[in-house]
């Protein structure tokens, strides 16, 4: 079989083995997990088990439909840290969802508060999302059952350097290898007993401050990345001669019965979005709909509940996610499911991406992340994005760029249903209006875009090279 690196191993175990560790799953007994827990145990410093150095492991609770706050304006609701709220390395409170009061029964975080992704579908994201909740929240504030929460006694080892560990390859190793079933699961118990080297306090603070320092130069590089990526929008705009409305989330408004046909969610009818009829009515350059640009307009679908339809990337298809498009609004290849062809050519071929297809996130947290598939290789796409193959009149760069500007995401905001899982149906999609230059001048306009982009890709690599290079650096003071 292949380990987590894709290398071939073969191995035995003894009925001794698998009474002792009351495992039966063959990946768990790798020859490849065991040397990174000798890695582990050859460290200078004491092994304790993660359960003697916590005050907390456990899961959360999920709301059900039925509970969560469908306007999400925070009235007498509850925050609810979610996968992808804690899907960084710190969680970003201002990525909160809510739920009605009555699900405050659920575990609250604090300051100090590491997340683990406790599910996936694919065995390699188990465990590979480790978050840190660096700031105590201004509320009550809860987390879901899909998140382990791991709580560090303060008095044996700094929350910091735990996170460091756990968000190491060695940690994420550790944690993955306790994956269980066909979805892949680790649970608390199995976590508990990982072993992990812990310092002193004084040498844990050494470490702590080497990648703090670190996670601070990366803080400022993706502020100077927020900088560049706001001249795009501002290009966008100023190259079409739109000025943008000003306003506020009102909360006070009337509309007329006449005007109300097929919603009746207040927020559509926001007055800052009638602006938006304006600037469509008053361009001197082409409008049209998704629907009149394009050939085809359709959702992906996921194959099955469980792991059956997955297969190795070198026997696969790609199957891509909402999640799989990156902060450049790129696919992200490295992350990618792989379905089995049968799959692909019988049960998923009317969501079937070919090269330059246009994709939209139509459900959940990242609804109105917009990318481009720029691969030739055929692949499929899930239930949660839309599929837009756009005809010879709208490059799909442009169509993108269009979209991911402030009056794209304004009209994406607009048409979402503010339900329990926000989402945005194909008919919406459709009627959703682009402003399109010449075909020239469109492509003139990507290739000014795509410079800025170069720029925000380069300083994101070097964030991530610090980052890198901190872990290495404390690494090598814990395994010397």
């Amino acid at each position: 079989m292949k380990n987590n690196l894709g290398k071939l191993q073969i191995f035995s175990i003894t009925n001794e083995d698998a009474t002792k560790k009351k495992r039966i799953d063959v990946e768990y007994y790798q020859p490849f997990f065991e040397d990174v827990v000798k890695k582990v145990a050859g460290s200078k410093y004491e092994l304790q088990k993660l359960e003697d150095i916590t005050l907390l492991i456990s899961n959360g609770r999920t709301p059900s439909k039925d509970m969560y706050d469908e306007d999400n304006d925070q009235a007498g609701s509850v925050p609810i840290i979610k996968a992808g709220t804690a899907s960084g390395r710190f969680v970003d409170l201002e990525k909160l969802e809510y739920a009605k009061a009555d699900f405050s029964s659920g575990k609250k975080a604090q300051k100090g508060d590491i997340f683990v992704l406790s599910a996936a579908h694919q065995a390699s994201y188990v465990g590979k999302n480790v978050s840190l909740l660096d700031i105590e929240p201004e509320q009550d504030t809860y987390f879901v059952g899909e998140l382990i929460c791991i709580r560090a006694n303060q008095e044996k080892v700094l929350p910091e350097y735990l996170f460091g560990f756990l968000s190491s390859e060695v940690g994420y190793l550790l944690l993955n290898r306790e994956k269980r079933g066909q979805t892949s699961h680790i649970y608390p118990e199995d976590v508990k007993t990982i072993p992990l080297p812990i310092p002193s306090l004084k040498d844990q603070q050494k470490i702590v401050a080497i990648l703090g320092k670190a996670y601070e130069e990366k803080k400022q590089k993706e502020a100077e990345i927020k900088m560049i990526l706001a001249k795009i929008d501002s290009f966008v705009l100023g190259e079409l001669g739109i000025e943008m409305p000003e306003g506020g989330a009102e909360r006070v408004y009337s509309v007329w019965s006449d005007e109300i046909t097929t919603r009746l969610d207040p927020f559509y009818f926001r007055p800052i979005f009638k602006e938006l009829d304006k600037i469509f009515s008053t361009t001197k350059y082409n409008v049209q709909t998704l629907k009149e640009l394009s050939v085809k307009i359709t959702s992906g679908a996921t194959p099955l509940s469980g792991g059956d339809a997955y297969t190795e990337k070198d026997s696969g298809v790609p199957f891509v996610r909402s999640g799989d498009i990156n902060p450049d609004n790129v696919i992200n290849f490295d992350d990618l499911l792989y379905v089995l062809p049968e799959i692909h050519n019988k049960k998923l071929k009317s969501s079937k991406l070919k090269k330059n297809d246009l994709l939209i996130a139509i459900v959940g947290a990242t609804i109105g992340q917009v990318a481009v598939y720029e691969n030739d290789r055929e692949a499929n796409i899930n239930q949660a994005l839309a599929l837009v193959r756009l005809n010879e009149n709208v490059d799909p760069e442009y169509a993108k760029e269009f979209l991911y500007s402030k009056i794209g995401q304004m009209e994406l905001d607009r048409i979402k249903r503010p339900v329990a899982r926000a989402n945005i149906n194909l008919d919406e999609i459709g009627a959703l209006k682009i402003i399109y230059p010449p075909k020239d001048k469109q492509i003139e306009m990507v290739g000014q875009i795509r410079k800025i982009r170069e720029k925000a890709r380069t300083l994101r690599q070097e964030a991530e090279s610090v980052i890198v290079e901190a872990q290495k650096q404390t690494a090598e003071m814990i395994f010397a």
